[in-house]
């Protein structure tokens, strides 16, 4: 971990020193936009050369990283983290990349971010094949697979495509490998990518190899060769012409295999790239088995062997020590044979254990990644639990407040009509109370002035004028009842029927106060009868009155009910 970080902190510092891209020269001091836009820059640029240049490319990914983190932009920080964890996967420090490709997860996961968390998966994928975790790549590989169909990234699709066929051709599965490598270069073609067409065209090459159909194999490596010559990919140049190197001591075209092998040399030893420097040497060491030049393959093996050992490729030096202990016991040299023979096994042990280590230590990395993850969805679930518990608790608290002012307004207007309503009760009794009083002052004063004028009658007056004088007196006590009458029903009607009669004399302006009597007892539905024994008037009379009525209202119509009428007003 402290020499992964150092090499990154070199990195950046350098890059700061020296500029971004031979393209871009641009210094930290020259603002954020510039800083953003050479960051950009170093990673297109090492996306370009990771393949033909992997340490120049981790360098520019380090100075991207580096001017994420001084600008704090979490998405570029994770694009860099994700290139560095490539490079490393393609100098097959896959701990490293794991551990980083993880860091980069983690942060895209927070930021939502689908297309950095589709390069995770592809990354994550080709790191367990080349660990031998063979389901679990598959498992990666089609998330990314599943990521790159939703955000229809076809170019995505084509790489996760051609990287679930190179698993299953390390698994045997040739059938199902050439139906992915075939889907990946019809992506290709659709999209015009080169680069990828290569690849898809030399993986079926390797099929067709490993299937003993050279020419096939020869036609796919020719083609893929044209393809990345004309693209630059001068790492993949070098792979093409050391395959054709193959197929050719197969075909037994031995000059061409030589001229295949040196031409990949020479573009190996350009870019410094001793693995594949070291696995050409191997394979030319085959070739010259085939063709009975046993000095020139124990010169090209002990070269592989010695080149791998030097640089740790532990899977090139497990094979040529092999063979070379086949050379040395052929030569019967017992001692030089036996000494390869321990190499071989410390090698192939050494192998197993770094394998072993390899899988410990991304498990690991693995495990507390989902051990962190799970720990903060938990707390995460505990807090939206609690952030539930109080908004259940404010909304509780909302609606019994809402019922308490509720139930208090209610409370309120109950109070306040009840108020009212014994306002109401006592302004009726009050007036009840005053009318009662003045009619009982006014009976008083009629019964005092019914009283003396019973009095001033002389005994010694004249019958005639005594009874004129009785009949005068009775007359006052009729006319006085009927007066105290209406007006009490006049008081009672006017409570029922508020506004009544202001309704009729809007209409009906020439009524005749006897008349709105009238309408008002007809509004009671009385009948003639009644009204004749409230008003103590003859039946005919009141008859007379209803006729008068209708046509003071305009009823000419006979079928036209009267009391009906009225009620409607």
């Amino acid at each position: 971990m402290k020499r992964s970080l150092f090499l990154i902190l070199y990195g950046c510092i350098l890059l700061v020193l020296s500029g971004c891209p031979k393209s871009s020269t641009v210094s930290p001091g020259s603002g954020s936009e510039t800083r953003m836009k050479s960051a950009e820059t170093c990673l297109e640029t090492a996306k370009k050369v990771e393949n033909t240049d992997p340490s120049y490319a981790n360098l520019l990914a380090c100075k991207a990283l580096y001017y994420a983190q001084v600008e704090n932009r979490p998405l570029l920080k994770v694009k860099a983290q994700l290139q560095i964890a490539s490079v490393f996967v393609t100098r097959t420090r896959y701990a490293e990349a794991m551990k980083i490709a993880l860091q980069a997860r983690e942060q895209a996961e927070k930021l939502n971010s689908k297309p950095e968390l589709a390069v995770y998966y592809e990354i994550a994928g080709k790191i367990k094949t080349a660990t031998g975790d063979y389901n679990q790549s598959l498992e990666d590989l089609f998330v990314a697979l599943d990521y790159f169909d939703r955000l229809r990234d076809i170019n995505g699709r084509g790489r996760a495509q051609n990287a679930i066929g190179t698993v299953y051709y390390w698994e045997k599965d040739y059938k199902k490998a050439m139906n992915y490598y075939i889907h990946a270069l019809a992506i290709s073609i659709l999209t015009r990518d080169s680069v990828l067409m290569a690849r898809s065209i030399n993986n079926m090459g390797v099929i067709f190899m490993t299937r003993q159909d050279n020419k096939n194999a020869l036609l796919n490596y020719k083609k893929a060769l044209i393809l990345n010559q004309k693209t630059g990919q001068l790492s993949r140049v070098g792979g093409n012409l050391m395959n054709l190197g193959i197929i050719y001591q197969r075909l037994r075209r031995n000059e061409e295999s030589a001229q295949s092998y040196q031409k990949a040399l020479s573009i190996f030893r350009r870019f410094d790239n001793y693995s594949n420097l070291a696995l050409c040497y191997m394979n030319m060491g085959f070739s010259y088995e085939g063709e009975g030049k046993q000095d020139s393959c124990l010169i090209s093996m002990q070269k592989a062997y010695n080149m791998a050992k030097q640089y740790g490729f532990k899977g090139v030096e497990l094979e040529t020590a092999s063979k070379l202990q086949d050379l040395f016991r052929e030569r019967k040299q017992i001692d030089s044979a036996f000494k390869y023979s321990i190499v071989k096994e410390k090698v192939k042990d050494s192998i197993e254990r770094e394998k072993s280590a390899t899988r410990l230590s991304i498990a690991e990395f693995q495990y507390h990644y989902e051990k962190k993850n799970s720990e903060q969805k938990l707390r995460q679930q505990r807090q939206d639990f609690f952030t539930v518990v109080v908004l259940l608790i404010l909304l509780a608290l909302v609606i019994i407040a809402f019922l308490i002012i509720s139930r208090q307004r209610q409370k309120t207007k109950a109070i306040a009509l009840e108020k009212k309503t014994l306002s109401d009760e006592l302004e009726f009794k009050n007036k009840e109370l005053t009318l009662n009083v003045m009619n009982l002052l006014k009976r008083n004063e009629f019964i005092i002035d019914t009283s003396r004028r019973l009095l001033d009658i002389k005994p010694d007056q004249q019958p005639e004028k005594v009874k004129e004088e009785v009949f005068k007196i009775a007359k006052s006590l009729q006319d006085e009842t009927d007066k105290e009458t209406w007006e009490e029903f006049d008081l009672r009607f006017k409570q029922v029927h508020s506004g009544y009669y202001d309704r009729l004399l809007a209409q009906f302006a020439e009524l005749t106060p006897n008349e709105l009597k009238m309408c008002g007892l007809l509004r009671l539905n009385l009948t003639t009868k009644e009204i004749s024994e409230l008003t103590g008037q003859r039946r005919e009379t009141i008859e007379m009155a209803r006729f008068r009525l209708r046509k003071h209202l305009g009823i000419n119509d006979p079928q036209v009910n009267l009391v009906t009428f009225l009620a409607k007003i």
